[in-house]
């Protein structure tokens, strides 16, 4: 089975929109994003995103609401996967890191 080790995609980021983007440099179908948060934002949202061609993003999951906060998929086949900042608001100067992996 083909693994993809874990990647920032989202480091310290506080501006909203998407992430550094990795190539699986092949096709797989399980994704996992996990995201924590300082600064205690009070609305935080990243998604899950795939592609296959790393042109055209497709929303796969969500991780919301309190930090750490994870978005989970499996039978999803992509080439290309990011995490991408859709929101984040409150707390004090809030900085979002989100990793993700495949499999």
């Amino acid at each position: 089975m083909i693994r993809v080790l874990p990647f920032v995609s989202l480091d310290g980021a506080s501006d909203l929109g998407a992430g550094t983007s990795r190539d699986l440099e092949g096709v797989l179908s399980n994704h996992g994003l996990i995201v924590a948060a300082t600064g205690n934002p009070t609305l935080m949202n990243v998604a899950l995103e795939g592609s296959h061609d790393g042109v055209t993003w497709v929303r796969f999951a969500t991780a919301s609401g309190s930090t750490p906060a994870a978005g989970f998929v499996d039978g999803r086949p992509v080439r290309h996967v990011r995490a991408n900042l859709t929101a984040l608001d409150g707390g004090t100067s809030p900085t979002v890191t989100a990793t993700v992996a495949s499999s």
